[in-house]
């Protein structure tokens, strides 16, 4: 396999490769890049990778949740000198194991605890906040992100991917020095979005642009979550920014293994802005003085259809990505 293929195509392999050790009556280390050294195998409940390390033999941690660590040895039987980099889970956490081995095997394996080690810190919310499907909710969010991604990729192409963030728990969905984005997604009439941050949409300092961008959503069948997800996909099948979308997006939760529970089908009503200013009718910290350290966030609910909102045409759409 070429290291330089897609996450998604990582992935398949991975979980074909555990499979395949899985069912197998004897223990079967299999390779998952041609020509290197990591190894996976299934065995008694539990999925292993390994990978060739010069170092001494440490005990195993459980550096994540059900995520275990080791360097061992005689791994193979017949190389009883030779000490492996190690990390076990078991099987029943397969579909966000292979993701984070994906990952793993994308970076610079030459020092591959710094690798690992990179690894953890990238994984370490997603792994522990490993939860079920995601939400209506978050499907709409998402998709919403999804439909300003394909606009934006649309005017400038993949390279925008690079400032697109809200599945990595930026405070704004896409961000550059000039603009800033932040995305909401409703399907409520009369039209509101909830404010998870009441950062989100305060004025920025200095000369930096925010706008507020709001999908609206109604029942239809003009798009679907895995529709948008594949049509990306198809747009991106020979970009090198491929990998660093499908990273982005398995860090949002979505799983292709989930895709028959998110068919839910929408028309677009509407894609509007708002530029964020001093003047804009949202809750300002400003104004509300020094909040209390006790309050740790502040939460509320947007009349956008109150506010003073602005189609969003193709000459818009080339304008905010160019800034981007």
């Amino acid at each position: 396999m070429n290291p330089k293929e897609n996450l998604k195509e990582k992935v398949e392999l991975i979980q074909r490769q555990l499979s395949i050790s899985e069912n197998h009556s004897e223990k079967r280390l299999l390779p998952i890049i041609e020509n290197l050294q990591p190894r996976v195998f299934s065995e008694n409940g539990y999925d292993f990778f390994l990978i060739p390390i010069l170092t001494e033999i440490k005990d195993e941690q459980e550096r994540l949740e059900g995520l275990f660590i080791s360097i061992t040895d005689n791994i193979l039987g017949n190389d009883p000198e030779r000490t492996f980099l190690q990390i076990k889970t078991t099987s029943s956490r397969r579909d966000i194991f292979t993701p984070f081995i994906a990952e793993l095997i994308s970076k610079d394996l030459s020092e591959p605890i710094n690798a690992l080690e990179e690894t953890l810190k990238e994984w370490r919310d997603f792994w522990s906040g490993k939860r079920g499907r995601l939400s209506k909710h978050e499907q709409r969010g998402l998709l919403g992100e999804l439909i300003v991604l394909n606009a934006l990729i649309e005017c400038v192409g993949p390279v925008i991917i690079e400032k697109w963030g809200g599945p990595l728990d930026w405070l704004h969905d896409f961000e550059s020095e000039k603009l800033h984005l932040e995305v909401k997604t409703t399907s409520t009439q009369p039209t509101s979005v909830y404010i998870s941050k009441i950062s989100q949409v305060a004025p920025m300092e200095g000369d930096t642009e925010l706008q507020l961008i709001v999908v609206g959503l109604e029942e239809g069948d003009e798009i679907s979550l895995p529709k948008m997800i594949s049509s990306l996909r198809k747009t991106l099948s020979k970009s090198e920014k491929m990998s660093k979308f499908e990273k982005i997006l398995a860090r949002s939760g979505y799983r292709d293994t989930d895709a028959l529970f998110y068919q839910k089908e929408y028309g677009v009503s509407f894609v509007k802005s708002h530029k964020i200013t001093n003047n804009s009718p949202v809750l300002n910290p400003k104004i509300l003085g020094d909040i209390p350290s006790t309050v740790t966030n502040i939460r509320y609910i947007l009349q956008v259809h109150a506010m003073e909102m602005e189609d969003i045409d193709s000459t818009e759409w080339k304008k905010f990505a160019s800034a981007m």
